[in-house]
């Protein structure tokens, strides 16, 4: 069985970095992961499913810079 170590700490002292861009980056990129991952798995990507993402990784921004700033 192969054994892939992640060093989950390195991830998490990034996003507790408070950056906007590295949390912004890691959602965007966790999103296009999973849907690419998804679509080759059931062989149907489409472009509005990059479009979905896209605006569901900027809708998580939004809500977190509202969120920093009003709490």
């Amino acid at each position: 069985m192969l054994s892939v170590h992640f060093n989950k700490q390195v991830f998490i002292d990034a996003l507790k970095a408070n950056s906007d861009l590295v949390v912004f980056l890691s959602t965007t990129l966790a999103l296009m992961v999973t849907l690419i991952a998804h679509c080759a798995i059931q062989g149907n990507l489409k472009a509005e499913y990059v479009v979905y993402a896209l605006v569901a990784s900027a809708a998580f921004y939004l809500w977190m810079v509202i969120d920093q700033k009003y709490r």
